[in-house]
């Protein structure tokens, strides 16, 4: 599956390894091939998990 905003023809892929689009946030995520952790979900998203720290919290 691929997204593009057609404005500069850049194709974002999810191919490489551990890579995937999230079904529930519609978000491209990467799964951490050694400890299963997800990165990339949405902040709201119930697929995050919840041990990930918010970046907007300083």
């Amino acid at each position: 599956m691929s997204l593009s905003d057609g404005s500069t023809g850049t194709t974002l892929s999810a191919d490489g390894p551990g890579e995937f689009w999230c079904a529930l946030c519609n978000q491209r995520c990467t799964r951490n091939s050694s400890s299963g952790v997800e990165y990339g979900h949405a902040l709201d998203c119930p697929a995050r998990p919840s041990e990930l720290s918010n970046p907007d919290e300083k």
